[in-house]
């Protein structure tokens, strides 16, 4: 018997040693995040992504990526398909005069005696040296009709000052009248002029003209002495007598519809001051005279 109680005792203090060794603490200090006790029984902690998210997510890449593309096309189509801005202006300028050149290249029709045709600007408008970002002036002289609206007189203005400088455009119209030239319009020294004109010239002025390139039509409204179109050279001047009238000063081929644009400016050091409007009851300013060519 007692060897068997003996027995039993060891046996017992066996087990209460193990258990105690299972329920003690963990150690403590730097190697719990380095050194890990896999006990059976015990799971990580689960950090995969549902099925759902990820679904989730791809959809907003999907549709991200077709927002830019569809905002890429559009940019393309605004590039490419739609019109600029000028594109009226980019139009060929149609001939109604079909069949005339081979009429009378045949020697077989003689054109009638036509006498000159005086065009006046398509635009004049105003630029300023001393503000080169200034807008040209436009509708200075338009009015409000009770019936009609809004009125726009076909009158223009020619205004040049040590300042200020003109810029005109002409077309050329009418078939077989491809003979040039510009003339410049001026009132008598103290003659009387209408309400907002002015003269303040001597004997002895003089104003010049300079060739612009502009082979399409100018555009008014982004106008300025910066923007204005470059000059090809002067194409001559004008002495100021005193007395007024047309003055003939330059000649030039003038194919039918073409453009021609020139920047009328005083000459410095003499006295120059001109501000005339060309409207129905006058026509100072400069214009241009076509003479018949067939």
């Amino acid at each position: 018997m007692p060897r068997h109680d003996a027995e039993y005792e060891v046996l017992l203090s066996e087990d209460v040693d193990a258990s105690e060794e299972s329920q003690s603490p963990p150690p403590t200090g730097g190697r719990l995040s380095s050194e890990k006790t896999w006990l059976p029984g015990l799971r990580t902690p689960s950090t995969s992504t549902s099925p759902l998210a990820l679904w989730l997510g791809a959809l907003v890449l999907v549709i991200a990526a077709t927002d830019l593309a569809a905002v890429a096309y559009t940019a393309r189509l605004a590039r490419t398909v739609f019109a600029p801005k000028d594109f009226a202006a980019r139009l060929e300028y149609a001939s109604p005069y079909i069949g005339l050149d081979e009429l009378y290249a045949s020697g077989q029709v003689n054109s009638s005696v036509l006498e000159p045709i005086t065009i006046r600007p398509r635009i004049a408008a105003q630029v300023f040296v001393r503000e080169p970002d200034r807008p040209a002036p436009r509708g200075e002289h338009d009015y409000w009709h009770e019936t009609y609206g809004r009125m726009s007189p076909n009158e223009r203005r020619l205004r040049i000052s040590p300042d200020v400088h003109t810029i005109i455009q002409f077309r050329a119209i009418d078939f077989g009248m491809e003979d040039c030239r510009l003339e410049l319009t001026l009132p008598a020294l103290g003659e009387q002029l209408e309400a907002g004109a002015s003269l303040s010239m001597t004997p002895g002025s003089r104003i010049e003209l300079f060739h612009l390139a502009a082979p399409r039509p100018i555009d008014v409204q982004a106008l300025t002495y910066r923007t204005r179109p470059r000059a090809q050279g002067s194409v001559g001047s004008v002495v100021v007598d005193g007395k007024g009238g047309d003055v003939e000063f330059y000649k030039f081929p003038c194919k039918w519809s073409s453009l021609h644009a020139f920047e009328v400016r005083c000459v410095e050091g003499t006295e120059c001051a001109l501000d005339v409007w060309s409207s129905h009851n006058t026509t100072y300013g400069v214009n241009m005279v076509q003479h018949q060519t067939i």
